[in-house]
């Protein structure tokens, strides 16, 4: 069956002027996401950019312009049909506020194929950018089908696209048909941020040695043929691929994330460049006055994390951890030590006391929020007396269940800080050894 034009569209042209949306809309910067070719990520690379810009203060949205095969409504848990307004299709929203619209959106039922050729496509992308309200935008990614074509040509051409990230596998053919993405953005002139590999490699969690599950790496060759840094190797992790097909894009937490967005942020176009100046010192402010109003002080100084959470949103166990600071504090002497900062900018600081090859005593420190606190009390708590080998075999799910089943919203991250710190600290004891 050959879909044609969704009624949910015919409608939203019929009740509108064309392009009046446009006009009232106010994005500062287009970033695309490409790779040239299918299954390398490139619609994950897209969301977690997204997430991580609006964890820190931006107003980010979405386009996701794989018509044919679109994906990021899923990543964010959004089912709803998109609605109009009085002026242009009006965007769903994703929890933490990022603006999203896809083909799927417009669709009666998600697995209905959409079988249109070249021009029909590229027209249906030039619509949902200058059709949907998307009204005040620091950033715009937009989500680029695979290949170097009709729809990829339209948006370079069309769209003031001013940064394109590239995303590409370690494997050598996938290497070779992103430097095709890359030759293509040259051609059109088109500035690239950087690039990034994901699934670079995956990391043993009982060992912590790293394995090249597709092969030698080819990431700096593309980044050398892009004339653009290597902005992050993403690994490859269970628990991001759970996340996301949970629809919990918004969760997902690696180690390594909070550098990423930091390496794009200095990369990225001047306009945006410029932008997180002006939104880090609006969140400072908003820090200093949180951390007035807060009943919890943190144990390390810097944090950007707000400190506000409710004690009511948490389970009672994490209620009892953060009200006494269960565990908080430093050794004087202590066996082992570890320390990791997270996507959100908050770091925990694991001490050990060993006996042997069981944890006798752990304490932690964090600059972060009672979720961070509340994590760190916990996990703590389990790896007193436990072999160290026991211990490393811990993760998210474990923590959040001993907590009490749930974090509140958007905080799930805060178990996956928890756990990166006791691994890194544990195998601090490995390099020792």
């Amino acid at each position: 069956m050959i879909s044609q034009q969704p009624p949910e569209q015919n409608q939203a042209v019929k009740r509108q002027q064309k392009g009046t949306a446009e006009d009232f809309n106010q994005v500062e910067n287009v970033i695309a996401v490409m790779s040239g070719k299918g299954g390398v990520g490139k619609s994950f690379v897209t969301g977690l950019l997204a997430s991580g810009l609006r964890k820190i203060g931006f107003k980010v949205g979405i386009l996701d312009a794989d018509i044919t095969g679109p994906s990021i409504p899923m990543l964010f848990g959004l089912h709803n049909k998109v609605e109009v307004g009085e002026f242009g299709i009006l965007p769903l929203e994703s929890r933490t506020g990022i603006k999203v619209i896809s083909m799927n959106l417009l669709l009666p039922k998600e697995d209905a194929p959409v079988i249109w050729r070249g021009p029909l496509v590229s027209r249906a992308i030039q619509q949902l950018w200058g059709d949907v309200m998307w009204g005040e935008l620091d950033v715009l990614l937009i989500d680029l089908p695979p290949g170097t074509s009709d729809a990829t040509l339209t948006i370079m051409q069309s769209l003031p696209v001013n940064g394109l990230v590239m995303v590409t596998t370690p494997q050598s053919l996938a290497s070779m048909v992103v430097r095709k993405a890359v030759h293509m953005a040259q051609i059109v002139d088109v500035n690239i941020t950087g690039v990034i590999e994901n699934m670079a490699f995956f990391r043993c969690l009982d060992t912590g040695k790293e394995h090249q599950i597709f092969g030698r790496s080819h990431s700096t060759e593309v980044a050398e043929a892009a004339n653009a840094p290597l902005l992050a190797r993403i690994p490859i992790d269970l628990s991001i691929s759970d996340l996301c097909d949970a629809g919990r894009m918004e969760d997902i937490y690696f180690e390594g994330l909070h550098a990423l967005l930091s390496e794009f942020l200095h990369f990225a176009p001047a306009p945006l460049s410029d932008k997180r100046v002006a939104v880090a010192d609006e969140r400072q402010d908003k820090t200093h006055t949180n951390q007035k109003e807060s009943p919890i002080q943190p144990s390390i100084e810097g944090s950007e994390e707000e400190y506000t959470i409710n004690l009511s949103e948490f389970p009672p166990v994490a209620q009892e951890i953060i009200k006494n600071q269960e565990n908080m504090g430093y050794f004087e002497h202590p066996d082992l030590v570890g320390r990791v900062t997270g996507c959100c900018g908050d770091s925990i600081q694991i001490e050990l006391l060993l006996e042997g090859n069981r944890i006798k005593d752990a304490r932690f420190s964090t600059d972060g929020c009672s979720a961070t606190i509340a994590c760190g009390g916990i996990i703590t708590r389990l790896i007193k007396g436990k072999k160290s080998s026991d211990a490393m075999k811990l993760d998210q799910e474990v923590l959040v269940d001993a907590l009490g089943g749930f974090l509140p919203q958007g905080h799930l991250h805060c178990a996956g800080l928890a756990i990166k710190t006791l691994r890194e600290t544990l195998n601090q004891g490995k390099k020792d050894a």
